[in-house]
């Protein structure tokens, strides 16, 4: 077993708050125990061969990265330069750009190039202090392609260096870019793969529902097929219009509405009542000049998620520590909503209870911070951790 000590705060994520003079001792990659130090189980004690001294500093839960689409290759820096400069993402796309060019990039790319790419990126969000990460695919829009980039990341998933994956299935991302695709026609493929999809090792199954992409009939339909081939589902909902993709979630129980930069009170009020966790992105809600419903989110009583949202068009972000700072800077979030939604709010957008929370039995996913308190995040812009326990054992110091 492997005790920190010397722990100054340890926010916990649980009904426990934040521990002063705090300890935890891990067995194996689970916590055994948490809490004031001095009061440790002696038996627990006489099994500890480890100890790490955190010298005062603050011990939070790994952070969970909610959204990201990490599987792309090429460079879309020109179109970032467009959009500073007035252009909007339907602009950017109508000039060839956007997904569509990521797509072409991606899909000339050898395999072992884009998985080693991939992991390359993915071990980025270890040193922002994120040891769970949702990965999508999408940038294929084809049926081989996609499954592979499922296959890539569940092997990814593998790896003791890299952050827990959880792999979402999102071949609907787009229209292909070939000349014989018609949205109708691909729709109904998407939703034809999806058992092979499972088969390959996703767990979510995702579709962007919204203007110039896939509309609520057709999201409905393959977040259903899905469903049938066992994929949890989540949406991309409103976030270029709101046509519909938050009460879609709401009907179908998603575990996740994602983005909602154009969603309403009405619909904070249902996708509460569902049950469906608000996974916000406020690097995307900067790029795009809106802001999503924050406080009727919190007012209806949604669980809210955080999530980097990296992708090669408009977040390059792979902190979550600096997601945590622009959610108290641009939602107007306290410090420790904002740092809940980043961990046990973020289990929740990924139907985990296992991670998110420091208590007895959870994973040993754990941060130890450059900061002596939670207040940190607010004023770094990018708090950098000391140390990282993923599995119980020391993969970042």
């Amino acid at each position: 077993m492997r005790r920190l000590r010397n722990i100054g705060r340890l926010f916990t994520g649980t009904p426990a708050g934040v521990i002063a003079d705090a300890a935890v001792i891990c067995d194996g990659e689970e916590i055994a125990w948490c809490g004031k130090h001095g009061d440790e189980p002696r038996d627990l004690m006489e099994s500890v061969v480890e100890e790490h001294d955190c010298m005062g500093g603050l011990v939070t839960a790994g952070l969970v990265d909610a959204h990201t689409h990490p599987v792309y290759a090429g460079d879309r820096m020109a179109e970032v330069a467009m959009r500073s400069a007035g252009a909007s993402y339907s602009d950017v796309a109508k000039t060839g750009g956007g997904i569509r060019a990521t797509v072409k990039a991606t899909r000339e790319e050898p395999i072992a190039d884009l998985e080693q790419d991939t992991a390359r990126r993915l071990w980025s969000w270890l040193d922002g202090g994120a040891t769970t990460v949702e990965a999508k695919t999408g940038y294929h829009l084809q049926h081989d392609g996609e499954l592979e980039a499922v296959r890539l990341l569940a092997r990814l998933g593998g790896r003791v260096d890299l952050p827990r994956i959880e792999v979402t299935f999102l071949a609907a991302h787009a229209l292909p870019p070939d000349r014989w695709a018609r949205m109708g026609a691909y729709a109904k493929q998407v939703g034809e793969w999806c058992g092979e999809a499972y088969v390959a090792g996703a767990r979510f199954c995702d579709v962007f529902c919204d203007r110039g992409y896939f509309s609520v009939p057709q999201s409905r339909s393959i977040l259903k097929a899905g469903l049938a081939a066992k994929l949890i589902p989540r949406i991309h909902a409103d976030e270029l219009a709101r046509t519909g993709g938050a009460r879609l979630a709401a009907e179908l129980h998603a575990v996740s509405a994602d983005h909602l930069l154009r969603a309403n009170r009405s619909d904070a009020v249902a996708l509460a009542r569902a049950g469906v966790v608000a996974t916000l992105a406020p690097g995307t809600a900067l790029s795009i000049g809106k802001l999503p419903p924050v406080k009727d989110l919190i007012d209806a009583g949604a669980v809210i998620a955080l999530g980097t949202d990296h992708n090669p068009g408009t977040s390059g972000i792979t902190s979550m520590s600096v997601v945590v700072a622009l959610a108290v800077a641009v939602f107007k979030m306290s410090v420790e909503r904002a740092l809940t939604a980043a961990t046990l709010g973020g289990a929740y957008s990924l139907s985990r209870s296992d991670r998110g929370v420091v208590a007895p039995h959870k994973l040993a996913d754990l941060v130890l911070w450059e900061a002596e308190h939670e207040g940190a995040f607010a004023w770094a812009y990018g708090l950098k951790p000391r140390v990282v326990w993923l599995r119980g054992a020391q993969v970042f110091a």
